[in-house]
């Protein structure tokens, strides 16, 4: 592990949602792309080059749910979900307002509102509504992946 430098917090702040901040003890892990706080996965960092970072997601174990918009998938999803796959139109069941394209977004149970995925929106909420198939949400981070 590795302590993040001034810069690399500034930046990553300078990104994250409300109810989100590093502090002086957060720390990146060796490959460099998961970073703790509290000595708990907190951020993963999936796009960076040399002399910055692009983009970060929340973890879902530290996940602060109350700040994202979500989709509400039906249990046939579900298995399709925890391999990694795309989120699908048929199967979200219920869409949050207010989604913009481009967004994080949770995917979640649509009968126990679990979070189990972490994605980006493709489509705004209204968009998605209106949608019939296709790819409604791209898929960045899942229980059970290997960020897990």
């Amino acid at each position: 592990m590795r302590h993040l430098s001034g810069k690399e917090k500034k930046q990553i702040n300078e990104m994250l949602w409300d109810g989100y901040e590093l502090d002086k003890k957060c720390e990146a892990v060796e490959d460099g792309n998961i970073i703790l706080k509290d000595s708990k996965k907190y951020l993963i960092i999936l796009e960076k080059n040399k002399k910055s970072i692009l983009k970060v997601i929340p973890h879902l174990k530290t996940l602060n749910e109350e700040t994202f918009k979500s989709v509400y998938i039906d249990a046939g999803a579900i298995p399709f979900l925890i391999k990694g796959a795309d989120m699908m139109r048929p199967g979200i069941q219920k869409i949050d307002e207010g989604i913009s394209q481009g967004d994080i977004v949770l995917v979640r149970d649509e009968t126990y509102s679990k979070t189990l995925a972490i994605g980006e929106a493709i489509y705004s909420s209204e968009d998605m509504q209106k949608q019939e198939k296709g790819i409604s949400v791209k898929i960045l981070h899942f229980m059970g992946d290997e960020k897990f």
